[in-house]
């Protein structure tokens, strides 16, 4: 009956009966926040090879260094554009919900006398480039692995056609595994979500701005276009 159900609206039905669960019966959460651990570790271990097979299959499919060109203009477009979005949505259920109004702060004072640490266009520009490509996917730093990447498709169209071949087939075959790894793990998304939410509420139960703020937290992957 359940697997009839489309994955969005079993995830809506998870956060609503997450909410309950976790303020009406704190005391149980705690037998099933493994479901939500479980569920990010392996949203965490696909991240990376899924990034560098999909970005280098698709680089390589492309061709020259003048349609790459275009592409990137395209998506930089495209990335502003729905992060603006994003920024929007966020800033409207912020101001709608307001979370975290009468929350107790007591730890704002040490926070707010920790160093600010001050990043410069120059020096994002240097952390992009890796010095262990290995090191970064190990340490899910993910821009480094998308340049890399991208330098791997691109020059992957300077070697002979037949090696290029080969690596473009690998490449293609690596990300349709990864893909289906993805969506296996996808499928358990309504119990990942409903573990994650019902400790997030659990903790905030005292206060009803809290549990909003934590639903907004939750959701807000899902309001980003």
């Amino acid at each position: 009956m359940l697997s009839k159900i489309k994955l969005h609206w079993q995830i809506l039905i998870a956060l609503v009966l997450a909410v309950a669960f976790g303020y009406f019966i704190p005391e149980w959460v705690q037998y099933i926040s493994w479901m939500g651990v479980i569920f990010l570790r392996g949203l965490n271990m696909v991240v990376v090879p899924l990034i560098l097979s999909s970005i280098i299959s698709g680089v390589a499919s492309i061709g020259g260094g003048s349609n790459l060109g275009r592409l990137g203009l395209k998506t930089l477009s495209y990335y502003i554009f729905t992060s603006l979005i994003a920024i929007l949505i966020g800033l409207f259920f912020v101001n709608l919900f307001q979370p975290g109004v009468g929350a107790n702060l007591g730890n704002a004072e040490t926070l707010n006398n920790l160093p600010t640490a001050s990043t410069s266009v120059s020096d994002i520009l240097i952390r992009t480039i890796p010095d262990n490509i290995f090191d970064a996917m190990a340490n899910g730093q993910i821009l480094p692995v998308i340049f890399f990447s991208i330098l791997f498709g691109a020059f992957i169209t300077q070697i002979p056609q037949t090696k290029q071949e080969f690596l473009v087939r690998l490449f293609d075959s690596i990300f349709e595994v990864m893909m289906k790894i993805t969506m296996f793990i996808i499928r358990f998304t309504p119990l990942g979500v409903f573990a994650i939410v019902s400790r997030e509420v659990a903790k905030n139960a005292g206060s009803l701005g809290n549990i909003a703020g934590s639903l907004v937290f939750i959701c807000s992957p899902f309001l980003s276009p």
